[in-house]
């Protein structure tokens, strides 16, 4: 997971930071849990729970340095895909979206991840990538004029 952007709050200039978001997880040393809803909707709670864990930990390993967001925030999430299969993109980034925010909370980056927090979602499709299938999380910045 590679993190870039902008995070400059000293110069008022609105700040944004992109997070290159794995499409699956190991839960142990040779299962992986592929991040999409039909797997979370059928796996075994421990299984979930395992998953969820080792994406997080992942996660905050490669986010600790970051600074956070104070205020609301806008997520846009571009998911690439593996091949020119048909593909529901909400079916994979509704579960990287779950995990994501609950990371990106626990790590500090954002307050919570209730809907005063987080006031847009967006799931956009980025193409075929066969070499590099990923999802790109894109935070920005919602500054709202007193």
């Amino acid at each position: 997971m590679v993190y870039q952007g902008n995070l400059n709050k000293k110069n008022n200039k609105e700040s944004n930071l992109k997070i290159i978001l794995p499409l699956e997880v190991y839960y142990s040393k040779n299962k992986k849990f592929i991040l999409n809803l039909n797997n979370y909707r059928n796996a075994h709670y421990r299984i979930l729970s395992s998953a969820k864990k080792c994406y997080t930990d992942n996660l905050l390993y490669d986010l600790k340095e970051l600074d956070s967001f104070s205020e609301p925030v806008s997520l846009i999430y571009t998911y690439y895909a593996k091949s020119n299969r048909r593909l529901d993109i909400s079916n994979p980034c509704s579960v990287i979206d779950k995990f994501a925010c609950d990371a990106l909370v626990k790590a500090g980056i954002i307050k919570d991840d209730s809907f005063k927090q987080v006031v847009d979602v967006t799931y956009v499709f980025g193409g075929v990538d066969k070499e590099n299938f990923r999802c790109e999380l894109e935070i920005i910045s919602c500054k709202t004029s007193s």
